[in-house]
Protein backbone atom coordinates (compact mmCIF):
# COMPACT_ATOMS: atom_id res chain seq x y z
CA UNK A 1 0.00 0.00 0.00
CA UNK A 2 2.67 2.73 0.91
CA UNK A 3 4.20 2.03 -2.51
CA UNK A 4 1.29 3.89 -4.29
CA UNK A 5 1.96 6.72 -1.88
CA UNK A 6 4.52 8.32 -3.99
CA UNK A 7 2.57 7.76 -7.65
CA UNK A 8 -0.57 9.26 -6.08
CA UNK A 9 1.69 12.21 -5.00
CA UNK A 10 2.84 12.38 -8.34
CA UNK A 11 -0.70 12.18 -9.73
CA UNK A 12 -1.82 15.58 -7.99
CA UNK A 13 0.90 17.22 -8.48
CA UNK A 14 0.87 16.55 -11.76
CA UNK A 15 -3.00 17.60 -11.70
CA UNK A 16 -2.28 20.84 -9.94
CA UNK A 17 0.50 21.62 -12.22
CA UNK A 18 -2.31 20.78 -15.12
CA UNK A 19 -5.14 23.56 -13.90
CA UNK A 20 -2.71 26.18 -12.78
CA UNK A 21 -1.43 25.63 -16.93
CA UNK A 22 -5.46 25.62 -18.05
CA UNK A 23 -5.77 28.61 -15.44
CA UNK A 24 -3.21 30.64 -17.27
CA UNK A 25 -3.93 29.75 -20.80
CA UNK A 26 -7.46 31.54 -20.05
CA UNK A 27 -6.29 34.62 -18.34
CA UNK A 28 -3.95 35.30 -21.14
CA UNK A 29 -6.65 34.18 -23.87
CA UNK A 30 -9.06 36.75 -22.19
CA UNK A 31 -5.92 39.46 -22.25
CA UNK A 32 -5.32 39.15 -25.62
CA UNK A 33 -8.95 39.01 -26.72
CA UNK A 34 -9.36 42.45 -24.58
CA UNK A 35 -6.36 43.97 -26.41
CA UNK A 36 -6.98 43.04 -29.78
CA UNK A 37 -11.16 44.49 -29.22
CA UNK A 38 -9.20 47.47 -27.82
CA UNK A 39 -6.57 47.66 -30.89
CA UNK A 40 -9.15 47.35 -33.69
CA UNK A 41 -11.33 50.52 -32.11
CA UNK A 42 -8.08 52.43 -32.62
CA UNK A 43 -6.83 51.05 -35.89
CA UNK A 44 -3.63 49.45 -34.14
CA UNK A 45 -3.58 46.54 -36.48
CA UNK A 46 -2.49 43.95 -33.71
CA UNK A 47 -3.98 40.33 -35.30
CA UNK A 48 -3.87 37.23 -33.25
CA UNK A 49 -5.09 34.19 -34.46
CA UNK A 50 -7.43 32.43 -32.23
CA UNK A 51 -5.39 29.47 -29.78
CA UNK A 52 -7.66 26.50 -28.77
CA UNK A 53 -5.67 24.54 -25.67
CA UNK A 54 -4.43 21.56 -27.61
CA UNK A 55 -2.60 23.54 -29.34
CA UNK A 56 -1.24 25.83 -26.37
CA UNK A 57 -0.43 21.99 -25.28
CA UNK A 58 1.02 21.44 -28.50
CA UNK A 59 3.10 24.15 -28.49
CA UNK A 60 5.26 23.21 -25.55
CA UNK A 61 6.70 20.57 -27.54
CA UNK A 62 7.01 22.47 -30.79
CA UNK A 63 4.57 21.21 -32.55
CA UNK A 64 2.02 24.22 -32.90
CA UNK A 65 1.92 28.12 -32.05
CA UNK A 66 0.39 28.88 -28.83
CA UNK A 67 -0.04 32.53 -27.46
CA UNK A 68 2.01 35.37 -28.00
CA UNK A 69 4.18 36.24 -25.05
CA UNK A 70 4.01 39.98 -23.50
CA UNK A 71 6.36 41.75 -25.51
CA UNK A 72 7.58 45.18 -25.67
CA UNK A 73 5.62 45.87 -28.89
CA UNK A 74 2.65 44.65 -27.17
CA UNK A 75 3.48 46.79 -24.06
CA UNK A 76 3.43 49.79 -26.43
CA UNK A 77 -0.09 48.71 -28.00
CA UNK A 78 -1.51 48.20 -24.27
CA UNK A 79 -0.19 52.23 -23.28
CA UNK A 80 -1.70 53.30 -26.52
CA UNK A 81 -4.85 51.82 -25.69
CA UNK A 82 -4.97 53.14 -22.31
CA UNK A 83 -4.18 56.55 -23.66
CA UNK A 84 -7.34 56.29 -26.33
CA UNK A 85 -9.40 56.26 -23.63
CA UNK A 86 -11.26 59.22 -22.06
CA UNK A 87 -9.39 60.11 -19.36
CA UNK A 88 -12.30 60.05 -17.26
CA UNK A 89 -13.16 56.54 -17.69
CA UNK A 90 -10.61 55.73 -15.12
CA UNK A 91 -12.65 57.12 -12.61
CA UNK A 92 -15.23 55.32 -10.56
CA UNK A 93 -18.72 53.73 -12.36
CA UNK A 94 -21.23 53.85 -9.39
CA UNK A 95 -23.23 50.13 -9.13
CA UNK A 96 -24.15 48.29 -6.41
CA UNK A 97 -20.40 47.07 -5.51
CA UNK A 98 -19.10 50.14 -6.25
CA UNK A 99 -20.14 53.52 -4.13
CA UNK A 100 -23.38 52.37 -4.09
CA UNK A 101 -25.84 55.23 -3.47
CA UNK A 102 -23.93 57.54 -5.28
CA UNK A 103 -24.58 59.09 -8.86
CA UNK A 104 -22.23 59.96 -11.52
CA UNK A 105 -22.98 62.73 -14.08
CA UNK A 106 -21.10 64.51 -17.11
CA UNK A 107 -20.09 68.02 -16.27
CA UNK A 108 -22.91 70.93 -17.00
CA UNK A 109 -22.01 74.37 -16.73
CA UNK A 110 -24.54 74.61 -13.81
CA UNK A 111 -21.76 72.96 -11.96
CA UNK A 112 -19.81 75.77 -11.91
CA UNK A 113 -22.31 77.40 -9.27
CA UNK A 114 -21.18 75.11 -6.65
CA UNK A 115 -17.54 73.92 -7.75
CA UNK A 116 -16.58 77.22 -9.66
CA UNK A 117 -14.72 76.60 -12.85
CA UNK A 118 -12.33 74.36 -13.75
CA UNK A 119 -9.12 75.49 -14.51
CA UNK A 120 -8.77 77.04 -17.77
CA UNK A 121 -11.96 78.58 -18.06
CA UNK A 122 -13.27 82.00 -17.30
CA UNK A 123 -16.97 82.89 -17.29
CA UNK A 124 -17.73 79.94 -19.35
CA UNK A 125 -14.98 80.99 -21.60
CA UNK A 126 -11.82 78.48 -22.63
CA UNK A 127 -8.92 79.15 -22.09
CA UNK A 128 -5.32 77.09 -23.50
CA UNK A 129 -5.13 75.19 -20.47
CA UNK A 130 -9.01 74.04 -20.70
CA UNK A 131 -10.03 71.27 -20.15
CA UNK A 132 -11.83 68.36 -22.38
CA UNK A 133 -15.11 68.63 -20.19
CA UNK A 134 -16.43 65.51 -21.74
CA UNK A 135 -13.46 63.34 -20.88
CA UNK A 136 -11.74 64.80 -18.39
CA UNK A 137 -14.08 65.76 -15.52
CA UNK A 138 -16.95 63.42 -13.47
CA UNK A 139 -19.19 64.78 -10.85
CA UNK A 140 -20.22 62.56 -8.19
CA UNK A 141 -23.70 63.00 -6.32
CA UNK A 142 -24.68 61.37 -2.84
CA UNK A 143 -27.44 63.51 -1.22
CA UNK A 144 -25.80 66.61 -0.29
CA UNK A 145 -22.44 65.44 -0.79
CA UNK A 146 -20.99 66.29 -3.85
CA UNK A 147 -17.45 66.00 -5.34
CA UNK A 148 -15.40 66.93 -8.66
CA UNK A 149 -12.65 65.19 -10.08
CA UNK A 150 -10.55 65.93 -13.09
CA UNK A 151 -7.70 63.83 -14.41
CA UNK A 152 -5.03 65.33 -16.53
CA UNK A 153 -2.03 63.84 -18.22
CA UNK A 154 1.22 65.59 -19.21
CA UNK A 155 4.84 64.03 -20.33
CA UNK A 156 7.60 64.13 -17.11
CA UNK A 157 9.34 66.22 -16.56
CA UNK A 158 13.37 66.49 -15.54
CA UNK A 159 12.40 66.83 -11.15
CA UNK A 160 9.80 63.95 -12.26
CA UNK A 161 12.45 61.76 -14.24
CA UNK A 162 15.23 62.11 -11.69
CA UNK A 163 12.75 61.24 -8.44
CA UNK A 164 11.80 58.20 -9.85
CA UNK A 165 15.92 56.90 -10.53
CA UNK A 166 15.91 55.06 -7.33
CA UNK A 167 12.68 53.41 -7.40
CA UNK A 168 13.77 52.01 -10.43
CA UNK A 169 17.35 51.52 -9.29
CA UNK A 170 15.89 49.02 -6.22
CA UNK A 171 13.16 47.24 -8.82
CA UNK A 172 16.07 46.42 -11.36
CA UNK A 173 18.59 45.12 -8.64
CA UNK A 174 15.82 43.21 -7.68
CA UNK A 175 15.28 44.72 -3.87
CA UNK A 176 12.67 45.27 -1.88
CA UNK A 177 10.47 48.28 -2.35
CA UNK A 178 9.30 48.12 1.36
CA UNK A 179 11.27 51.37 2.48
CA UNK A 180 10.05 53.28 -0.46
CA UNK A 181 6.37 52.46 0.68
CA UNK A 182 6.82 53.18 3.92
CA UNK A 183 8.56 56.73 3.80
CA UNK A 184 6.69 59.78 4.05
CA UNK A 185 7.96 62.57 2.73
CA UNK A 186 6.92 66.23 3.56
CA UNK A 187 3.68 67.16 1.68
CA UNK A 188 5.89 69.84 -0.38
CA UNK A 189 7.98 66.78 -1.89
CA UNK A 190 4.11 65.55 -3.50
CA UNK A 191 3.25 69.39 -4.37
CA UNK A 192 6.71 69.83 -6.46
CA UNK A 193 5.50 66.32 -8.63
CA UNK A 194 2.12 68.05 -9.13
CA UNK A 195 3.28 71.35 -10.36
CA UNK A 196 5.53 70.25 -12.61
CA UNK A 197 2.78 69.08 -14.86
CA UNK A 198 -0.22 71.24 -13.63
CA UNK A 199 -1.40 74.52 -13.40
CA UNK A 200 -4.39 76.35 -13.14
CA UNK A 201 -6.24 78.86 -11.00
CA UNK A 202 -6.91 76.28 -8.14
CA UNK A 203 -3.31 75.64 -8.27
CA UNK A 204 -1.88 79.24 -8.08
CA UNK A 205 -4.37 79.48 -5.46
CA UNK A 206 -3.75 76.45 -3.29
CA UNK A 207 -1.67 76.94 0.11
CA UNK A 208 -0.98 75.00 3.44
CA UNK A 209 -0.69 72.15 1.77
CA UNK A 210 -0.94 68.72 4.04
CA UNK A 211 -1.37 65.08 3.87
CA UNK A 212 -4.83 64.09 3.39
CA UNK A 213 -4.92 60.01 1.77
CA UNK A 214 -2.62 57.46 0.50
CA UNK A 215 -4.71 54.78 -1.66
CA UNK A 216 -2.49 52.09 -3.93
CA UNK A 217 0.76 54.51 -3.53
CA UNK A 218 -0.97 57.46 -4.43
CA UNK A 219 -0.50 60.33 -2.34
CA UNK A 220 -3.18 62.73 -1.78
CA UNK A 221 -2.50 66.31 -0.40
CA UNK A 222 -5.39 68.94 0.60
CA UNK A 223 -5.04 72.68 0.28
CA UNK A 224 -6.58 75.51 1.26
CA UNK A 225 -7.58 78.52 -1.63
CA UNK A 226 -5.96 81.57 -0.71
CA UNK A 227 -9.02 83.34 -2.33
CA UNK A 228 -12.01 81.86 -1.37
CA UNK A 229 -14.59 83.53 0.93
CA UNK A 230 -13.88 82.56 4.75
CA UNK A 231 -17.14 81.09 4.66
CA UNK A 232 -15.88 78.89 1.76
CA UNK A 233 -16.39 75.12 2.73
CA UNK A 234 -15.37 73.52 -0.45
CA UNK A 235 -12.38 71.17 0.15
CA UNK A 236 -9.30 70.99 -2.48
CA UNK A 237 -7.12 67.92 -2.85
CA UNK A 238 -4.23 67.25 -5.30
CA UNK A 239 -2.40 64.23 -6.34
CA UNK A 240 0.13 63.01 -8.60
CA UNK A 241 0.82 59.73 -10.29
CA UNK A 242 4.75 61.19 -10.36
CA UNK A 243 5.21 60.42 -14.49
CA UNK A 244 2.70 63.25 -15.53
CA UNK A 245 -0.54 62.28 -14.69
CA UNK A 246 -2.16 64.51 -12.15
CA UNK A 247 -5.77 64.65 -10.56
CA UNK A 248 -7.78 67.11 -8.84
CA UNK A 249 -10.88 67.20 -6.40
CA UNK A 250 -12.94 69.98 -5.22
CA UNK A 251 -15.74 68.42 -2.88
CA UNK A 252 -18.64 69.57 -0.67
CA UNK A 253 -18.54 66.09 1.25
CA UNK A 254 -17.28 64.48 4.63
CA UNK A 255 -13.52 62.81 4.51
CA UNK A 256 -14.86 59.39 4.51
CA UNK A 257 -16.57 60.33 1.39
CA UNK A 258 -14.15 61.92 -0.58
CA UNK A 259 -12.14 58.49 1.15
CA UNK A 260 -14.64 56.36 -0.32
CA UNK A 261 -14.47 58.25 -4.07
CA UNK A 262 -10.43 58.08 -4.21
CA UNK A 263 -9.96 54.63 -3.22
CA UNK A 264 -12.20 53.65 -5.84
CA UNK A 265 -10.33 55.05 -9.04
CA UNK A 266 -8.28 52.91 -11.43
CA UNK A 267 -4.97 53.55 -10.45
CA UNK A 268 -3.24 51.09 -12.03
CA UNK A 269 -4.58 51.95 -15.76
CA UNK A 270 -3.87 55.79 -15.16
CA UNK A 271 0.37 54.81 -13.71
CA UNK A 272 0.61 52.62 -16.75
CA UNK A 273 -0.34 55.07 -19.22
CA UNK A 274 2.94 57.18 -18.16
CA UNK A 275 5.39 57.79 -19.86
CA UNK A 276 7.47 56.68 -16.82
CA UNK A 277 4.90 54.24 -14.24
CA UNK A 278 5.70 54.70 -10.66
CA UNK A 279 7.37 51.23 -9.31
CA UNK A 280 5.23 52.45 -6.34
CA UNK A 281 1.58 52.45 -7.64
CA UNK A 282 -1.01 50.20 -7.88
CA UNK A 283 0.91 46.65 -8.96
CA UNK A 284 3.97 48.81 -10.03
CA UNK A 285 5.96 48.43 -13.57
CA UNK A 286 5.40 45.75 -16.10
CA UNK A 287 7.34 42.85 -17.34
CA UNK A 288 8.28 45.27 -20.26
CA UNK A 289 9.98 48.87 -19.61
CA UNK A 290 9.26 51.10 -22.64
CA UNK A 291 11.57 53.71 -20.95
CA UNK A 292 13.88 54.30 -17.86
CA UNK A 293 14.15 57.52 -16.01
CA UNK A 294 17.97 56.98 -17.03
CA UNK A 295 16.98 56.73 -20.87
CA UNK A 296 14.41 59.47 -20.86
CA UNK A 297 16.74 61.68 -19.28
CA UNK A 298 19.44 61.28 -21.90
CA UNK A 299 17.04 61.31 -24.55
CA UNK A 300 16.30 64.53 -23.47
CA UNK A 301 19.50 66.32 -22.34
CA UNK A 302 19.37 70.09 -22.44
CA UNK A 303 15.86 70.42 -23.10
CA UNK A 304 14.03 71.38 -19.43
CA UNK A 305 10.38 70.42 -19.70
CA UNK A 306 8.41 72.51 -17.09
CA UNK A 307 4.22 72.73 -16.46
CA UNK A 308 2.54 74.44 -19.42
CA UNK A 309 1.48 77.62 -18.30
CA UNK A 310 -1.46 78.51 -20.61
CA UNK A 311 -3.33 81.81 -20.15
CA UNK A 312 -7.09 82.04 -19.32
CA UNK A 313 -9.44 84.01 -21.11
CA UNK A 314 -8.90 87.91 -20.23
CA UNK A 315 -5.14 87.02 -19.02
CA UNK A 316 -2.66 88.60 -21.26
CA UNK A 317 0.46 86.44 -22.07
CA UNK A 318 2.63 89.13 -20.12
CA UNK A 319 0.53 87.81 -17.08
CA UNK A 320 0.43 84.63 -17.53
CA UNK A 321 4.36 85.03 -17.23
CA UNK A 322 4.41 87.00 -14.47
CA UNK A 323 2.22 84.34 -12.19
CA UNK A 324 4.10 81.40 -13.70
CA UNK A 325 7.46 83.16 -12.58
CA UNK A 326 6.14 84.04 -9.06
CA UNK A 327 4.88 80.81 -9.02
CA UNK A 328 8.40 79.53 -9.66
CA UNK A 329 10.15 81.07 -7.19
CA UNK A 330 7.54 79.87 -4.56
CA UNK A 331 7.99 76.06 -5.85
CA UNK A 332 9.76 74.32 -3.28
CA UNK A 333 12.86 73.28 -4.39
CA UNK A 334 13.55 69.60 -6.06
CA UNK A 335 14.70 67.56 -2.81
CA UNK A 336 16.83 64.49 -3.25
CA UNK A 337 16.66 60.76 -1.83
CA UNK A 338 14.80 61.43 1.22
CA UNK A 339 14.34 57.65 1.89
CA UNK A 340 18.40 57.03 3.50
CA UNK A 341 18.27 55.76 6.85
CA UNK A 342 20.08 58.82 8.33
CA UNK A 343 16.56 60.92 7.17
CA UNK A 344 14.25 58.60 8.85
CA UNK A 345 12.97 58.03 12.25
CA UNK A 346 10.90 55.33 13.59
CA UNK A 347 9.03 57.71 16.01
CA UNK A 348 5.43 57.81 15.71
CA UNK A 349 5.03 55.46 12.90
CA UNK A 350 7.79 55.39 10.41
CA UNK A 351 8.24 59.02 9.27
CA UNK A 352 10.94 60.53 6.68
CA UNK A 353 12.15 63.90 6.04
CA UNK A 354 13.05 65.37 2.85
CA UNK A 355 16.57 67.34 2.16
CA UNK A 356 16.61 70.10 0.07
CA UNK A 357 19.40 70.65 -1.92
Amino acid sequence: MLKYIPVAFAIIALGVVAALDFMGFRGRSAEIATLHEAATKIDAGFEVAEVSYKDHLLSKIGMAKGLPNPTLATARLERRVLRSAPLNSYLPTPSEEVLAGWERLAWSDDFQTGFGWPDGITDGKPGKYAPNLDDDIAIYLNGRSSIYMRVERAEPTMTLANRLKQAYWVVDTGRSLDRLHEGRPRASYFWTNFKETSSGNSVYNAKYHKHFHKVEGVHWLSAKNKSARRDEKMRYMFASLGGGVVLKLRAHASEAEIKQVMDAIDYQSLNQMQTLPSPLIAEGLGKYLIDTPEEWLSEHAGEVPTASYGTDVGQTEVEAKTIAQADQKTLPKAHKGGFGSENCSAENGKTCKVLAH
